[in-house]
């Protein structure tokens, strides 16, 4: 069997990845990417190559890491190496914009967006897209940070002119078209494989901050989903709902055999995607997570055997073994 290299660039969305190897008593190799340099020059080791680089690197210290992990994939399959989520997928992890047009181009329903570039020509352009509510988000982000809805142009404008704002890492912000869901929640379809997993539905009451991954649940500083001085707060007096739920609603509908269609066309072999459902039933796709978290407690609360990091660890392997 050949070597199994996970290239990343935070240790804690590591942990149960090892765990799942350990159980079918493998361990992978790990390739922290931050800085560094790639031996182009050189012929990488025959191995399996996953790549789990984030959008939301910069959070966390790794400004760069996106950009050298771009380095190390175009000479893993320049040797022709075998690469989970390769420059394509990187591609679309690090630009939303380009997520939305290879998403309508597999035939998908994203929401009405503009990109702007300079902070005194956002206001102008969203008096010009003229649809309120709206949402300002970054082309490059991640778990959902730096995402605000607007009611009107008034609040827009303070934001922007205010104390509080804050350029993007790109200097992309997207414009969009706010989607009212029919309830409080979005839905993340996990896929390995190109093949679906299962779904999680996601309580949006507390926010756009999104992150499934474990860690981000319990409040880690770089990832917090969840206010856990409030939560402790509202415990004391009431029941909080669970904020991801594994679903069965989507298992057989016709979006997850649109969203396969596309993870093959985009060249992506490993993502979580999000969508939307308004009261109408249309469905709105607004995001694709290359570098996919999985919710440890929806899982087991569902009884769920077929696990996302128990099917990825199997993925690799099979593809290690070949």
């Amino acid at each position: 069997m050949r070597d199994i290299f996970i290239i990343h660039e935070n240790e804690e969305w590591l942990v149960p990845l090892r765990a799942e190897f350990s159980k079918r008593g493998v361990t992978a190799k790990e390739w922290f990417v931050h800085e560094g340099a790639i031996s182009y020059d050189q012929k990488p080791a025959d191995a399996v190559y996953y790549n789990r680089m984030s959008a939301s690197s910069h959070t966390r210290g790794h400004r760069f890491a996106p950009e050298l992990t771009r380095m190390a994939l175009t000479w893993l399959e320049r040797h022709e190496q075998t690469v989970v989520n390769g420059t394509d997928a990187l591609y679309l992890e690090v630009c939303k914009l380009s997520q939305y047009a290879a998403l309508e181009q597999a035939g998908l329903t994203t929401p009405r967006t503009r990109p702007v570039v300079g902070r005194d020509d956002i206001v102008p352009a969203a008096r010009e897209f003229d649809q309120w509510p709206l949402i300002l988000k970054p082309n490059r982000g991640g778990k959902g940070l730096g995402v605000i809805r607007f009611d009107d142009e008034a609040g827009l404008a303070a934001y922007v002119n205010g104390p509080d704002y804050e350029a993007p890492l790109d200097g992309i912000w997207l414009l969009q078209a706010y989607i009212a869901p029919a309830q409080p929640h979005i839905t993340r379809a996990e896929f390995v494989n190109q093949k679906f997993v299962y779904a999680v539905q996601v309580n949006t009451e507390g926010g756009f901050e999104l992150c499934p991954a474990d860690v981000c649940d319990i409040g880690d500083s770089f990832c917090p989903t969840t206010d856990t001085e409030a939560e402790s707060e509202t415990q004391s007096t009431t029941e909080t709902p669970a904020k991801f739920t594994v679903t069965y609603k989507y298992d057989q509908h016709a979006i997850i055999t649109n969203l396969e269609g596309f993870l093959r066309q985009a060249n992506i072999q490993v993502a979580g995607i999000e969508f939307i459902e308004t009261a109408a039933g249309e469905l709105f796709v607004y995001d694709v997570n290359t570098n996919t978290n999985y919710n440890q407690k929806a899982e087991q609360t569902a009884g769920l055997e077929r696990t996302g990091m128990g099917s990825l660890a199997d993925y690799l392997i099979e593809l290690a073994s070949k």
